[in-house]
């Protein structure tokens, strides 16, 4: 805990690509304890995979696409989707990936792929913790809902992200009807235990 305190706490967490706040950072960190694999879908610039890989004893894994195609998938605010067309994906992948180098984060990696096209890469029940922060559509989310419920851990955490946006609503609820029950609600983003 002491490596992620010191990173939030500096001026270069402020600095590093995404929206991750130094809140959210603590509290996903607290939270990990002892957990030996993370999987984040959605990674951007890392700044949330970060102190997850800082906290992590064993495996992170980052998925993302990286790409326009894939941010721009589902139904989303047109304001949403002109800021998402306007990214140079290959630069934020090579952002990711020198972050983790740079914080010397070697129980990292990155899979630069859609999060569907790989969830049969993890056995069921093999996930401790589990970030979701890819694409908010309804379509998407909901879709991350139900590949991804199976391969958490019994008692296994799933922080979901901007919780408070209309397209997340329904993949929050399908959440709950697979097992999961609300621990903790930022305002805008929640954690839940897999019951």
């Amino acid at each position: 805990m002491d490596r992620v305190l010191r990173l939030v706490n500096s001026g270069e967490y402020e600095k590093i690509e995404g929206w991750c706040s130094r809140e959210k950072a603590i509290a996903m960190a607290s939270f990990i304890k002892s957990a030996d694999f993370c999987v984040e879908l959605g990674v951007f610039g890392g700044k949330s995979l970060l102190p997850l890989a800082l906290m992590t004893t064993n495996s992170v894994i980052g998925i993302d696409s990286w790409s326009k195609e894939t941010s721009l998938e589902g139904v989303n605010s047109i304001e949403n989707d002109e800021w998402w067309s306007s990214v140079d994906y290959d630069y934020m992948y090579n952002y990711s990936l020198n972050l983790l180098k740079t914080y010397e984060c070697t129980n990292a990696r990155l899979i630069r792929a859609k999060s569907l096209d790989v969830v049969n890469d993890f056995e069921d029940e093999s996930i401790d913790f589990l970030h979701q922060d890819s694409n908010h559509s309804e379509k998407i989310s909901c879709s991350e809902v139900e590949a991804y419920h199976k391969k958490v851990k019994k008692n296994g955490l799933w922080v979901f992200d901007d919780t408070n946006w209309p397209t997340t609503q329904k993949a929050q609820k399908l959440l709950e009807s697979f097992g999961f029950k609300q621990i903790y609600d930022s305002g805008n983003w929640k954690i839940y235990i897999k019951i």
